[in-house]
This record gives structure tokens, C-alpha cells and sequence, in this order.
């Protein structure tokens, strides 16, 4: 069989069924252009690399629970932007970089990148008042998940409740969340 003539959709059901060589097809396909969008927004080739290799892990890993209904693109470039967004959230929040949110924009746009600063600032003020204003346990099992980044195991282990209590948490986090940001130009991915 020739992986290369074959359209994302049909090689997404052989990955599902464990094909290796289907899943190397779209890795091949996606790899360059996907560090090339990493990579101009990181500025950092060896962060770049690992970004994109965790999004083609976390693929493999999840490949039962995503649909390809035409090309794998859209997922792929989806969670490598939020994952872009993320590390410069957490960076910004621990005030280890100067990078301005270049997520959105294009080199030698300052006007657009103060406007993009600006807008993720807004942003970054709402997710905040977002989480304050969750129900105790709610907000606890979520900064324990994205913040402290304590599995669901260690987070179940240290509340003393089931993973499935956890699990249902941080589900309803996400869920409140987007819910409440709807309005705005991000939406929060499947893992933050």
C-alpha cells in the first residue's frame, strides 16, 4: 500500500487500528511544517521540537478518541497553538520572558503585537477571575492540574478522592471555562 496517495482520513484509520506506518506518514506530512510554526513563535528550536513531538505523542497516544473526517491538519495545528499559548502563559506568570505574545502575530508588526499583548492581558485577567470564582474543590483539582501539573493519580492521591472525581473536575473546569470565554478569539484545548 502507497501511505503517501492516501488522504489523512483513511491513514487516521489505520493509525487507530495501530498501523506505525500510517501514523510516520502524518508525522512526515505535518513534521516540517508544524516546527516551522513552533519555531517562529518560540524562538527556540530544541523548545520547538519538543512542542511538536509532544503533539504527535499525545496523538498517538489519544488516536481511539480523535476523528479525522478530512485532514489531520486542523487538529494537529490546534493544539500545537495552544500549547505555544500555554508555556508563554506560564512564563509570562512567572516572569520568565520578554517574549510578547507572538502567537497571533507577524514579525515587524508592533502595533499588532501591542494590540495582541494587550488582548492576551485581558485575557489572562478573565481566566484568573474565571478560576477564583470556582466552587473550592473545583478550583483546586484544576490549579493542581494546570498550574502545580500534578496527574490525576497524585491529585487524587493528595485530596483523598477517586481519579474519576478528579477526572470529572477538571472535565467540568474546562467545561465552565469555555463556556464563560466563549467570546473570546481563544478556546481552551483538550489539555492546557
Amino acid at each position: 500500500m502507497d501511505r503517501d496517495i492516501l488522504n489523512d482520513a483513511a491513514l487516521w484509520q489505520q493509525v487507530k487500528h495501530g498501523d506505525t506506518a500510517s501514523f510516520t506518514c502524518l508525522f512526515e506530512r505535518y513534521w516540517d511544517e508544524m516546527f516551522s510554526m513552533a519555531y517562529r513563535r518560540l524562538a527556540d528550536e530544541a523548545t520547538a521540537k519538543d512542542f511538536v513531538q509532544n503533539i504527535f505523542i499525545h496523538a498517538w497516544e489519544n488516536r481511539q478518541q480523535i476523528t479525522v473526517e478530512d485532514k489531520l491538519s486542523p487538529y494537529l495545528f490546534t493544539a500545537l497553538k495552544y500549547s505555544v499559548i500555554r508555556h508563554i502563559y506560564r512564563e509570562a506568570k512567572q516572569g520568565t520572558t520578554d517574549l510578547p505574545l507572538s502567537v497571533y502575530s507577524l514579525p515587524d508588526e508592533t502595533e499588532q503585537k501591542k494590540k495582541d499583548h494587550d488582548e492576551f492581558d485581558r485575557l489572562r485577567e478573565k481566566v484568573q477571575s474565571e478560576i477564583a470564582s470556582m466552587p473550592d474543590k473545583m478550583r483546586e483539582v484544576f490549579i493542581l492540574s494546570y498550574e502545580k501539573e500534578l496527574s490525576i493519580r497524585e491529585i487524587a492521591l493528595r485530596l483523598s478522592i477517586s481519579e474519576q472525581t478528579v477526572k470529572n473536575q477538571v472535565h467540568n473546569a474546562l467545561k465552565r471555562l469555555r463556556y464563560r470565554l466563549q467570546s473570546h478569539v481563544i478556546f481552551l484545548p483538550f489539555v492546557l
